[in-house]
């Protein structure tokens, strides 16, 4: 195991993280605004 080869997948983890973070927070205010939305057209 090298140095490098630990650090690549150290940064390649948290590119995914940083990727399923973004789609979580945006799938998070879909449904919110979804969810405003339809309290507005009650």
């Amino acid at each position: 195991m090298s140095p490098d080869f630990i650090n690549g997948l150290r940064v390649t983890g948290l590119g995914l993280l940083g990727v399923f973070g973004v789609l979580i927070v945006f799938y998070v205010l879909v449904a919110l605004l979804g969810r405003i939305k339809a309290k507005e057209e009650e």
